[in-house]
């Protein structure tokens, strides 16, 4: 049996005992007749591959499009990256950190130089104002301190008046600073005023009065307003977001606490179909959308319901120690959990859904714990500034005081840790923002650079200039945005693509 060209000579069984060598002259023709024999299978081979190649580039393209779709992860960002738009109005920082995205724009609240609170949308290819609506009029603020803007969140269709959203805002106003010798010199308001939105106009569509001591929460069709009665007590009430019409009320069964240098505030807190009123300073009542009471929360200060992790809901509790006490709930408030998880809750500001059944605290240690029984997993050492955690593919992306790593999340084991050249000294770290492809980290030495990182093994993949004023990045509806906070040239905002 001899080689030639790569292919076999086999001896058939049909031959008719002659040599299998063929004859003088015929070597040629032999090699064109086993040629022909083979060439369709090669072809096959070539096929198999192509087809190979297309369906994992189809499936890298599937799981690269599920991921962008994630709240918080941006479009395909390369090394061409510029800023697209400049926006330095007064407030933007705050406008775009908190803005809602409605059809494509961004809508959010805005304080003026002058007082005057707005909600504005954003159309975020060029930076333009689409329509802007006064909510407040000018009022300087009574400490010299801005004003907070207005509360507002987006309610879903409710099935009553309309399939569109609704946006309802809180605006609080009059703020008077108490008489000299009062326990309390924080200005409070002296008026309320629940206005709705039409998201895509501006266009106030109802008004209603409020208390001035009301609380605004918004959970997908019902807008809840909490307030404190002339005898301490907490009402909530949860109404029609367009309407304003009552749907049920519930009253805490005792007054709310005042602290030492302030009147009694409610807390509240709505989050996938639950809802938590409360005080500072003491008790709080855990109640479903239906206005169902299913657990009242004693012996703490400052309740609120949190999100560990997308689709968890979580009771975050203080009893006077230095970290809140979390503890994860099942649909109806009982918690899943054993003893209450100890930390300050670290919600991934991207979660893809994998290392599914852990949630994660920091302080001194970031640490996994499980949901369902509330053991701890595993825990690393964190540094002492406050930074940001990015979940794909059950790796948790963090930055840290010398630049960024990458961690396994179900077993805290580091994976590669990369340095970036960071401003020393600041209490916060930049912000970790990724597109799915890559990794992307605020560069703050000397120059401001947009550095993006492989997400498998680390490696620099390239670098982008930022305007020189940039301190963090965020994402919104898509888009990485650079913010910029100066001292000489005041707040400003950079959009990217």
């Amino acid at each position: 049996m001899t080689l030639q060209g790569g292919l076999r000579d086999v001896v058939r069984h049909d031959d008719d005992g002659s040599s299998a060598v063929p004859p003088s002259g015929s070597g040629r023709a032999g090699l064109a007749g086993r040629a022909r024999r083979w060439w369709p299978v090669a072809v096959g081979v070539v096929a198999v591959l192509a087809v190979t190649q297309a369906t994992l580039a189809t499936r890298d393209r599937s799981h690269l499009s599920r991921i962008q779709a994630l709240p918080g992860v941006a479009r395909t960002t390369d090394a061409s990256v510029t800023e697209k738009w400049h926006r330095d109005l007064p407030g933007s920082v705050e406008l775009v950190q908190g803005a809602l995205v409605v059809d494509g724009s961004w809508v959010g609240a805005g304080v003026a130089a002058d007082g005057t609170r707005t909600i504005e949308a954003v159309d975020p290819e060029t930076g333009a104002t689409t329509w802007s609506t006064v909510l407040a009029a000018p009022e300087p603020a009574a400490t010299g301190d801005p004003l907070p803007p207005a509360t507002c969140g987006l309610a879903g269709p409710t099935g009553t008046a309309s399939d569109s959203p609704t946006l309802v805002c809180l605006v609080l106003s009059g703020y008077v600073t108490p008489d000299a010798g009062a326990s309390s010199t924080s200005p409070e308001p002296s008026s309320a005023r629940i206005v709705v939105v039409d998201p895509a106009t501006g266009a106030v569509t109802a008004e209603r009065p409020a208390a001035p001591s009301s609380v605004l929460a918004v959970d997908a069709g019902v807008a809840y307003v909490a307030e404190v009665t002339s005898d301490g007590l907490g009402i909530l009430t949860a109404t029609d977001p367009a309407t304003g019409e009552a749907r049920w009320s519930f009253t805490t069964p005792q007054a709310l606490p005042a602290t030492a240098d302030r009147p009694p505030h409610v807390l509240l807190s709505a989050l996938d179909g639950h809802v938590l009123v409360g005080s500072e300073q003491g008790a709080a009542w855990l109640l479903s959308s239906d206005g169902t009471l299913e657990r009242e929360v004693t012996d703490v200060a400052g309740a609120a319901l949190v999100s560990p992790r997308a689709g968890v809901v979580a009771l975050q509790t203080w009893s006077g120690a230095s970290s809140p006490n979390l503890t994860v709930l099942a649909g109806d408030g009982v918690s899943t959990a054993g003893p209450a998880i100890r930390g300050d809750v670290v919600t991934p500001t991207v979660d893809d859904g994998t290392a599914p059944g852990l949630v994660f605290t920091g302080g001194s240690q970031l640490t996994a714990w499980d949901a369902a029984t509330g053991e701890e997993r595993w825990s690393v050492p964190v540094s002492s500034a406050v930074g940001n955690v990015v979940l794909l593919d059950a790796r948790l992306y963090q930055s840290t005081e010398i630049g960024l790593r990458a961690l396994d999340a179900t077993s805290g084991a580091l994976l590669w840790q990369k340095r970036v050249l960071m401003t020393a000294g600041s209490s916060h770290l930049p912000t970790v923002v990724s597109d799915g492809r890559a990794v992307f980290l605020l560069e703050t030495a000397a120059t401001r650079r947009l550095v993006a990182f492989d997400p498998t093994d680390g490696a620099r993949m390239w670098a982008s200039m930022l305007p020189e004023d940039t301190t963090d990045l965020t994402v919104v509806g898509g888009r990485i945005v650079a913010l910029q906070r100066s001292y000489f040239h005041g707040d400003a905002v950079s959009a990217l693509g």
